[in-house]
């Protein structure tokens, strides 16, 4: 089941604007809904066994793990999250609203751009869950990506790793043709890309489709309405940037 929304309106319009979400400053431990920073080299046996999976959107932040697994306690909610810069991409929007009035993160082909992203480790028994929340709603797919240069903060270098990606492509940026926008929220070097925050984001769905209501009535409205995002979703795929990451294998959809 996907995770709970807040009720109040407030609180809703706080969710969407807020993506991606704050992150620690450096690798940490989830676990039991709270995060704990990791000194010094990483223990390999706290990764052994667990999948590496890229984090680039609210999936690195504390508070969306606890979102979606915080029905778990103990071990079985332990997840080692390592922070990381990858070479060759950079996090632009997807071609998307979420369930929750965000405009969410997918990965994108960036020569030259350095990106931070984060390395969720997940177990077996977790990944399913995951999947859940991601896959679930039909916005995202779930491959492995090979030849990469993942550069892991006080861990081991990954040349290939598991990523979800967005499948309706890339939000295009309307000052650029072509063009993806990407989250102002993430640190990169070189950036190709210009970057806004999430309210600017929003703020090119709603001149673009909805300059008829408010923003912030626009969100709710697409938030309370899941057949009116699905209309908005369709209408955005004409102008879509298709995304691109090379050597990406699509495993589940």
């Amino acid at each position: 089941m996907p995770w709970a929304l807040p009720e109040a309106d407030d609180a809703l319009l706080r969710l969407a604007k807020g993506y991606p979400y704050a992150a620690p400053a450096g690798s940490y431990l989830y676990r039991d809904g709270a995060s704990a920073l990791l000194a010094g080299p990483i223990d390999p046996a706290l990764l052994a066994g667990r999948v590496p999976v890229v984090a680039y959107g609210s999936n690195r932040a504390p508070e969306q793990l606890h979102r979606k697994f915080g029905h778990l306690m103990g071990e079985a909610s332990a997840i080692p999250v390592t922070r990381a810069w990858l070479a060759g991409h950079d996090v632009v929007y997807s071609g998307h609203m979420t369930r929750y009035g965000s405009i969410s993160a997918t990965l994108h082909e960036a020569p030259g751009t350095r990106v931070q992203v984060y390395v969720t480790w997940l177990t077996e028994a977790q990944l399913p869950r995951m999947h859940e929340t991601e896959i679930g709603a039909g916005n995202y797919g779930y491959g492995r990506v090979t030849g990469i240069s993942l550069e892991v903060e006080s861990g081991p270098a990954l040349s290939e790793a598991f990523c979800y990606l967005a499948v309706h492509g890339c939000l295009c940026d309307p000052q650029q043709a072509g063009a993806p926008l990407a989250l102002s929220a993430i640190a990169a070097e070189s950036r190709l890309h210009r970057a806004v925050d999430q309210e600017g984001a929003l703020g090119v769905l709603h001149r673009a489709h909805h300059g008829g209501l408010a923003l912030d009535a626009m969100i709710l409205a697409h938030i309370k309405d899941t057949e009116r995002r699905r209309r908005l979703v369709e209408a955005l795929q004409a102008t879509c940037v298709p995304w691109s990451v090379p050597r990406f294998e699509l495993l589940l959809r």
